[in-house]
């Protein structure tokens, strides 16, 4: 097949290359996003690319990940921090787990267990004090950037009592960037 046409091949090309990049990226189970906001700092700055490895229905998420999730349609007010529809937050609370904040000492407790969490500068390390018990096949989240950020605390009172499900959860971030 002959192209007569340069731009007629440019976007051919074009279309090939951002369709394996797209099929490289399915097989690999990775997909990129650039942060739109400042809930994640310092882990995660503004304008950061992170890449997340993608989660199935045997995903079994982890106290201190950093995910990439679909927030419940009633969080959607917020600001946006990564493309379109997607908010990466800390996980703290798994099912089961009992969440409250904050001790003597002002940390974050799980379990009956300060949670070690070097990347919050501040102390305490939520103005907002909770205590919940995360439910079944739900997660309680938290930014690393306390004092901005919209997470689980902000819905407390709201169904699910900010907590969101584990299937929202889009992927797992294993690699932060630069802007």
């Amino acid at each position: 097949m002959a192209f007569r046409e340069p731009r007629v091949l440019l976007a051919v090309l074009l279309t090939v290359s951002t369709t394996a990049c797209g099929a490289v990226e399915n097989v690999v189970g990775r997909k990129g996003f650039r942060s739109g906001s400042t809930t994640m700092e310092p882990t995660i700055r503004k304008g950061q690319h992170v890449t997340a490895r993608t989660v199935d229905e045997n995903y079994v998420p982890k106290i201190g990940e950093v995910v990439v999730y679909r927030p419940p349609t009633y969080w959607l007010d917020q600001e946006p921090q990564l493309d379109a529809d997607f908010l990466t937050a800390r996980i703290i609370g798994v099912p089961g787990s009992s969440v409250s904040c904050c001790d003597a000492t002002g940390k974050v407790v799980v379990d009956g267990r300060p949670l070690p969490e070097p990347y919050v500068s501040a102390s305490p390390a939520s103005a907002v004090t909770f205590e919940i018990d995360v439910p079944p096949d739900r997660l309680w989240i938290m930014g690393d950037n306390r004092d901005v950020s919209a997470d689980s605390r902000a819905y407390r009172d709201a169904p699910e009592r900010g907590t969101i499900a584990i299937s929202d959860v889009v992927g797992v971030v294993d690699n932060v960037g630069s802007n």
